[in-house]
């Protein structure tokens, strides 16, 4: 593996890290330590303080201590159930995502540099203490000098770059591992750090999270159960995001909920229906659904925070969603086998008989429940873990579903033990199935596609008429293609190749052996005994044949 000129020492601190959590056995296996003969390979030994520790536990030290970007992508995986064994995913989970502050004097700064104004005269007053401190940027309470409160969410110096360079080390790694290793080749590593990159990216990019705010104002915006607080545009950039303040009680503080009589069982059902529709029928959905992203205002309006991550479903995985969890719950086997295997992608390894059964078990386990005290989120972890067992790739977008569903329901569950989202499903569920099937929707599919297949109106009678004329003159011809084709020749050729370079080597040998046993004396040709030169030649051209074949693996 070759590392890109200026992340060698940061690829070692790394390797060092992993091996220092005790993880030196996996690196040295890997090969991932030969960076370059110019670059000597520090080695580090295990701490002692983790030699009695698991290695899942092991593994969340580690990515604490490697920063932001490692938590980050830790996070991610938290939620791949259909990559990673549940007792990693149990450690993963774990991980928050704090940071200390950094100076004011940075943050304004930034933000003088970012608006383009003296800090002075961008805001009546801003907070010079932080409310709260992340791995990417921190967030200070603020007002506007039209009076408006606002909370501004500032990036960390230099955070994009360190996170670049990050993300280029771990595509080198999940290449070298893709090419190297037989999991790498099943899940394909690569894919999935392109996939933790735009999600990155998207995060380090507050614009993105000014427009999920929006593109989520705007499909609530006729619901009077919802509030989602306004963006102020003109004092938000990539680095730089100003919210409007929003003073509620947070799902978190349970103890001022019950002391301002606020309904925690009119709480669970706005919030699980708000869910319900943002995944069913919008296609679009808050990502991050924990307690302190949620609130409650005086008049009984939930509002959400933080749009940082975000989901977004097509209409064709929002109805492929909705069969999924419709068959799971009423028991349909065959439509959650269909679900499932139109989600994701199926690979040589899947074996659809062995898919059914767990399947079948899984709902056994299921069956004598009734719906409310179904778990949403532990069901789709569950399946998320048949498909890793049977090397399904799901999308990541289901990934981040069966997350928000977990994170959702331990919130519902804090406010109203009893109630459950599952009750909830069928009637949105069978409103999406109504929707797709609609008179409406089949004339909008209609108007769609139309334009699509004009045109062979047109084209068509011409190309029918010249395949008629072919026809009757006897030159109409077909041309089948087999996609195994090329690689079957480039095999046949290769074991004819080889069969007759052993013909002709061993031709060569027979024939120098019979030249040296009838010749009466040696022949010399430049000093050389002519036919030992040619057999020794001959035997070594042989030893490169057979060691190439060895080396083939197919002996």
């Amino acid at each position: 593996m070759r590392i890109r000129k200026g992340h060698v020492r940061r690829f070692q601190k790394i390797i060092n890290t992993l091996i220092r959590h005790g993880f030196g056995q996996l690196i040295y296996e890997l090969g991932l330590y030969k960076l370059s003969r110019r670059f000597p390979f520090p080695r580090r030994r295990q701490k002692k303080q983790v030699a009695g520790l698991s290695k899942a536990v092991r593994i969340r030290l580690a990515v604490e201590e490697l920063g932001p970007t490692f938590i980050k992508l830790a996070q991610l995986l938290s939620t791949r159930s259909d990559l990673i064994p549940e007792e990693y995913l149990s450690e993963l989970r774990k991980l928050q995502d704090q940071a200390a502050p950094f100076p004011f004097t940075a943050a304004k700064e930034i933000l003088e540099k970012e608006l383009n104004s003296p800090l002075n005269s961008l805001f009546e007053y801003i907070e010079e203490e932080p409310v709260a401190a992340a791995s990417i940027g921190q967030v200070h309470n603020a007002c506007l000098y039209s009076g408006e409160k606002v909370v501004v969410k500032i990036q960390r110096p230099n955070i994009n770059e360190t996170i670049k360079q990050d993300v280029e080390i771990l595509k080198d790694i999940a290449a070298f591992l893709d090419r190297r290793t037989r999991i790498g080749q099943v899940y394909e590593f690569t894919r999935i750090v392109e996939e933790f990159d735009h999600v990155i990216s998207m995060e380090l990019n507050y614009y993105h999270e000014g427009r999920n705010a929006e593109r989520l104002k705007k499909n609530f915006q006729e619901d009077n159960n919802l509030y989602i607080p306004q963006i102020y545009w003109s004092y938000t950039t990539q680095k730089v995001l100003t919210m409007e303040s929003v003073e509620g009680v947070k799902l978190n503080d349970i103890k001022s909920l019950k002391k301002n009589q606020f309904s925690t069982k009119n709480i669970a059902q706005i919030l699980s229906r708000a869910y319900l529709r943002q995944v069913l029928l919008d296609g679009f959905f808050h990502g991050d659904p924990h307690p302190g992203n949620i609130g409650v205002l005086d008049d009984n309006r939930l509002y959400f925070l933080d749009f940082g991550i975000s989901g977004s479903l097509n209409e064709e995985e929002r109805r492929l969603f909705s069969y999924l969890l419709m068959g799971f719950l009423f028991r349909d086997i065959d439509q959650v086998i269909y679900s499932i295997i139109n989600l994701g992608v199926t690979t040589e390894d899947t074996d659809r008989k062995q898919l059914r059964w767990d399947l079948e078990n899984l709902q056994e386990k299921y069956y004598e429940l009734p719906l409310r005290e179904i778990n949403l989120g532990e069901s789709m972890h569950e399946l998320m873990n048949i498909a890793f067992k049977q090397h399904i790739r799901l999308p990541a977008e289901f990934s981040l579903l069966a997350k928000t569903f977990f994170t959702l329901e331990g919130v519902i569950s804090s406010l109203e033990p009893k109630f459950s989202i599952a009750e909830l499903v069928e009637p949105f569920g069978r409103e999406v199935i109504k929707k797709q099937f609609s008179f409406k929707k089949l004339l909008t599919d209609i108007n769609k596609n139309a334009s699509k297949y004009l045109h062979l109106t047109s084209i068509f009678p011409e190309r029918f008429k010249d395949i008629l004329e072919k026809g009757a003159e006897g030159n109409l011809k077909f041309r089948i293609e087999f996609s195994e084709g090329k690689r079957i020749i480039y095999v046949i050729n290769n074991a004819v190749n080889r069969l007759s370079f052993s013909i002709v080597l061993a031709s060569i040998i027979v024939g120098l052996a019979l030249v040296m046993q009838a010749a009466s004396e040696i022949v010399i040709f430049w000093g050389l005994p002519l036919v030992e030169v040619g057999l020794l030649l001959a035997a070594v051209m042989g030893f490169w044949w057979l060691w190439s074949i060895l080396r083939s693996g197919k002996l």
